[in-house]
Order: structure tokens, then sequence, then C-alpha cells
């Protein structure tokens, strides 16, 4: 049976440890290279390829607007299903949404289901601040942009397709309402806690048996120590930062690496949905 499962995140969650675990488990447990993801990793890069848009499409989309693109990703993501032997976990940060035309941006009719990984946003704005190599208040003004795109310029177009990311809030909504698809939802900081039974909860959701010796082992094979070493021996190809892509994945390091302006910003921006994650006390 064919059909896509997403792994869903907004951008510096834990998406990329996540399918470093797959890859392991995928492997019986064994070690993985960062360089040398699983076929089903590098199909997560097909459903963002403009070349590979371009051959499903008949027509370049350099010359078409980032609105058009948008319309005519759902058509690029069935061909990707396409391609596939059977089911298979994509990447994604793209919001759950309606596109304007009525179709899913992250067509229904080829989902199987899907998971989300969500993190404290005030943790989420030091490592964005680190990935993008700017200040801690633009990445807190970029997460609280409503409907912000990535790669939608029409003037520096790159060789990926754009990506709706939408602000914070309202890409973790998007995911936590409903919808034609269930998705599991988990959090960063309890995957960090007790990795094992994140990703033992998380494997039925994504269309995996779950086998208590293999999650020890992948779990084991991807601790974020062994992920920085490979990475300070060899880079990481999926980096385009000049700064590490691991980093210390810690819990709370808002705490001391934000000021009180920042941090307070950030709870008003996204109070809401970090009162439903339980990110925030109170009403």
């Amino acid at each position: 049976m064919q059909g896509l499962y997403w792994l869903a995140s907004y951008p510096r969650s834990g998406n990329t440890w996540l399918r470093l675990m797959l890859d392991s488990y995928q492997r019986g447990g064994g070690a993985v290279d960062i360089n040398a993801l699983s076929w089903a990793s590098q199909m997560s890069g097909l459903m963002y390829s403009r070349s590979f848009a371009d051959d499903v499409l008949g027509v370049s989309t350099g010359d078409l607007t980032p609105a058009e693109v948008l319309a005519l990703r759902p058509t690029v993501l069935r061909a990707v299903c396409g391609r596939a032997a059977g089911p298979v976990a994509l990447k994604t940060h793209d919001m759950r949404l309606r596109l304007p035309g009525g179709d899913w941006l992250l067509p229904a009719d080829v989902t199987l289901g899907g998971v989300c990984l969500v993190r404290d946003p005030r943790d989420v704005a030091l490592s964005l601040a680190r990935l993008l190599d700017c200040p801690v208040e633009r990445a807190i003004a970029v997460m609280a942009e409503p409907g912000h795109r990535r790669g939608a310029s029409v003037r520096r177009q790159g060789g990926q397709l754009v990506t709706l990311l939408g602000s914070w809030s309202e890409h973790v909504a998007s995911w936590l309402d409903p919808h034609p698809f269930a998705v599991a939802v988990i959090r960063y900081e309890d995957m960090r806690r007790d990795p094992a039974t994140a990703l033992g909860t998380l494997l039925p959701h994504l269309g995996y048996p779950v086998d208590p010796g293999r999650v020890a082992a992948a779990v084991a094979e991807t601790a974020l120590e062994t992920l920085r070493r490979q990475e300070a021996e060899n880079g990481f190809s999926e980096n385009l930062s000049r700064n590490r892509f691991f980093g210390a994945g810690a819990v709370g390091g808002w705490r001391s690496g934000l000021t009180a302006v920042q941090a307070d910003r950030i709870c008003r921006d996204h109070g809401a949905v970090m009162r439903r994650l339980g990110y925030l006390d109170g009403p």
C-alpha cells in the first residue's frame, strides 16, 4: 500500500533527531551516518525539489509566483507518493491547511497519518537564531510573522520550493486542530527526557511495529553527543548555516539564554498555544 506519513514540526523542534532514530530503527538499531540517511529521508528532499517539480508539472516553477507554486505543491506530493514502493515517512515544516483552491497543501488522499513534534518556543527562538545566524530578536520576529513563507522570494529563487511555515502559533495550531488524517503530537521535552518511550509511542503512528530491543538500540546509536561528534568530524550536508546544526538540545535553556523582555514577548505572541501544550500555566 502506498501512502505518506508526515514527520511535522516547526524548525528546530527535534525533527532531524527523530528522523535519525527512525533511520537507525529501520536498520535494526544499527549505527547511522548523518550524511547518508535512508531512502525515505531522500524522498523528503523530493517534495521540495524545484527540479523534480518542474519535471512533474512540465513547467518551470521559476516562472511562477510563490502562490502559484503553493497551489501546485499537492500535485508534486502525489507524484512523490507515486515514486514510493510502499508507505514512506516524510519530513515537513509546512503548516497543515487548505489552499485557496480547496486542496490540502499536504493532500489527505495520499496521507496515512503522521506525528507532530512541538517544542517550547522560547527554546526554539534560541536555536533558530543560531541556525539563521541572526540576533535572537530577529528569530523572535520571524516566529511571530503571520503566514511566514520560506523560499518565497521571486528575485532569489533557489533549488527548493516555497515552504509555508506560518508563525510558530499558526504552525503548531494547524497540526493540533482537527483534520482528515490522524496526527500524534509529542513534545520535544518529553522526547529529550525519555527518547525510548517517545520513539516507541510514535512508531505505530508511522506504520512501524514496535520492537523494544530495536528501540533501545536506535536511541543509543543516535544520542545527541554522537550526532554532534559526527558533525564535528565530517560536517552535516543538510546544514546551510555557518553554525553547528546539532546543538546542546537543552530543555529550558531560554531561562539563561533569553532576556526577560525577550521571553515576555514570546509569551505574548504565542501564549494561547503555549497553554494548550502545557508550556504556560493559567487561563
